[in-house]
């Protein structure tokens, strides 16, 4: 019994690099249609709260030519660009773009060396003074219960 030899390419396959194949995103953007379903060869208009919006992509706050400079020493420029933690904000949310990223990048490490900026902030100083008085206050309750257990033993020696 012989095999057969496999073809070199696929017959039929025309899906490649062209997005037309069977897939999720293969047949291109949808389309809106005026009742809010999606239709063929209807004009697409997202929508927010029924009305059509446009959003605007921000550019860069640092490129252009009236941009501001990435210093070391605008600490509060640099805190723009902190996370609640301390954690530099990545691009897709601080809207820079990546060369001026990576300037931003070297200007916070710089200021954290020379300890302009904390290299880690706390959350929430009021839960962690409550955690604290907390600790605190099972030490002292460890304490008593101790003291409490020795004058027992003293008690039972005499």
């Amino acid at each position: 019994m012989a095999m057969e030899p496999l073809p070199a390419r696929r017959p039929n396959d025309k899906s490649k690099g062209k997005g037309k194949g069977k897939g999720k995103f293969s047949k291109g953007p949808r389309k809106e249609g005026t009742d809010g379903g999606f239709k063929k060869d209807a004009k697409y208009s997202p929508r927010l709260l029924g009305k059509a919006y446009f959003q605007r992509r921000r550019g860069c706050p640092f490129s252009g030519p009236k941009a501001t400079k990435i210093d070391y020493k605008d600490v509060r420029m640099l805190s723009k660009y902190l996370s609640d933690l301390g954690k530099i904000l990545p691009r897709h949310l601080s809207g820079v773009c990546a060369a001026k990223q990576g300037e931003l990048a070297t200007a916070i490490a710089r200021a954290r060396m020379l300890a302009l900026l904390p290299f880690v902030l706390k959350a929430d100083p009021a839960a962690e003074r409550e955690q604290r008085n907390e600790r605190i206050a099972a030490r002292v309750a460890r304490f008593a219960e101790r003291d409490a257990q020795r004058a027992r033993a003293t008690e039972s020696a005499e």
